[in-house]
């Protein structure tokens, strides 16, 4: 498997997920996903059209995908070297788009503070 199977097979496994579709009329989903040592996780907004959004995170399971692609992106590599964070942005109409961090460990971190900024940032990015 390369890099852009497994970034389908993760795409499909969160479309799935009714956790991260619940929002009726959703247009863009928005993930940010984490792998390290001995952890993953993924969370994210759902958007509608009228830009409001809802907190989304799949279940559990769906994160072998995660650590799949983490795996794969490592291995192909020349560095040997894994990502520290991604962002997956899928839309209803099936484009997707993918960022992958190596250096940041805060890049699209969440805080008290900036978490509307965040929110407005992810609702006006292209999928």
């Amino acid at each position: 498997m390369n890099k852009d199977e497994a970034l389908v097979e993760l795409c499909k496994s969160m479309l799935q997920d009714s956790e991260v579709t619940e929002q009726d009329g959703w247009v863009k989903i928005v993930l940010v996903g984490e792998v390290g040592d001995g952890h993953a996780g993924m969370r994210g907004y759902s958007y509608n059209s009228e830009s409001k959004c809802l907190l989304v995170a799949p279940d559990a399971h769906r994160l072998e995908k995660l650590k799949q692609l983490h795996a794969v992106m490592k291995a192909e590599n020349p560095s040997g070297r894994g990502w520290l964070k991604c962002m997956i942005r899928i839309s209803s109409t099936g484009d997707v788009g993918a960022d992958f961090e190596y250096n940041d460990p805060e890049r699209w971190s969440h805080t008290p503070e900036n978490y509307k900024e965040r929110i407005a940032e992810y609702a006006a990015m292209p999928v």
